[in-house]
């Protein structure tokens, strides 16, 4: 039974993301920043955890060399090529953010346990949606969870009937490996892979659909325009 779900908790992450090497969604990493590069809009970390080292990248930050911080797996890249840095990393992990401080984790789930009171449910906002890239909407999640966005660009990828909505991915050709497509929810079937569209709906972070699957960003009820 224990193997039954474990292979379907995979066959649904690889349905939703379309990710070729595949990581644990939402596996929580605890560490220790011992070198820091900065990448321009990105932020490169080399981490010691339980004493093993390796690389993280995600959205720029100001989290500095020493500092304790914690992170969710997105992908793991192997041969990873830096233009920016001119550098290739043997392995890097892509993440969605960098947290400071210690993150309790659960031992029979790979959801993270916060020592901080829970966050409060966002209040979702009717003003108008305001256009923000892929890029934007990752760096600014916190401030955007509940408000209402929209973004310009190319449909990669289509999941039809999964939890009663279509799941349409979304790529305007800014972020990196792990952040740089967003997937917005819908009742509607009335865009197609290749389309360029305008998509609108609301944001929510950090949000858990369960078997192991766990979304920085998501947005629902979308909406899309040719």
């Amino acid at each position: 039974m224990v193997f039954v779900k474990t292979i379907c908790s995979i066959a649904l992450a690889v349905l939703l993301t379309g990710v070729s090497s595949y990581a644990l969604a939402g596996a929580v990493h605890n560490g220790t920043v011992v070198e820091v590069l900065d990448g321009g809009s990105y932020t490169y970390m080399q981490i010691e955890e339980s004493g093993k080292k390796f690389w993280i990248a995600g959205p720029q930050s100001s989290i500095k060399k020493g500092e304790k911080v914690n992170f969710s797996e997105q992908v793991w890249m192997p041969n990873f090529q830096s233009k920016t840095l001119n550098r290739t990393f043997d392995n890097i992990l892509f993440v969605g953010g960098v947290n400071k401080g210690v993150a309790a984790v659960n031992a029979n789930s790979t959801r993270v346990v916060r020592k901080a009171a829970p966050k409060a449910a966002p209040v979702f906002s009717n003003e108008p949606a305001k256009k923000y890239t892929v890029e934007d909407i990752y760096a600014n999640k916190p401030e955007l969870n509940g408000h209402n966005v929209m973004v310009t660009g190319k449909v990669v990828k289509i999941s039809k009937n999964i939890m009663r909505r279509n799941w349409v991915h979304i790529e305007d050709g800014t972020g990196f490996p792990g952040s740089n497509k967003i997937v917005f929810r819908t009742t509607t079937d009335t865009v197609k892979v290749g389309d360029s569209v305008t998509a609108t709906g609301r944001l929510e972070t950090d949000k858990d659909f369960g078997m192991g699957y766990f979304y920085s960003v998501i947005v629902e009820d979308s909406t899309f325009k040719k």
